[in-house]
């Protein structure tokens, strides 16, 4: 099979190679397209411990995001796929 990728998702896939986050281009193809095979056929949970947290949330005061929020955000990720990497 022969697939066209963009030129900026090919950029990325031979970077990801390039560094070591996968052995070549198919595996890491291969790993995507059975996380989104796996994420269609499990289908969102809503527990009720979920229920309860968005109500939860629902009644809590709303305050904007700040810079802080989203610099916190980008390392607390950023660590998330450091780990994943490792």
């Amino acid at each position: 099979m022969t697939v066209e990728l963009a030129r900026d998702v090919e950029a990325f896939l031979k970077e990801q190679v390039r560094t070591g986050a996968c052995a070549d281009a198919s595996q890491l193809v291969n790993d995507v397209m059975r996380s989104v095979r796996e994420q269609r056929e499990k289908p969102f949970r809503i527990t009720s411990e979920l229920e309860a947290w968005l109500l939860e949330s629902a009644d809590q005061a709303v305050t904007p995001l700040t810079r802080a929020d989203f610099e916190g955000i980008r390392r607390r990720a950023g660590e998330r796929k450091r780990s994943k990497i490792s």
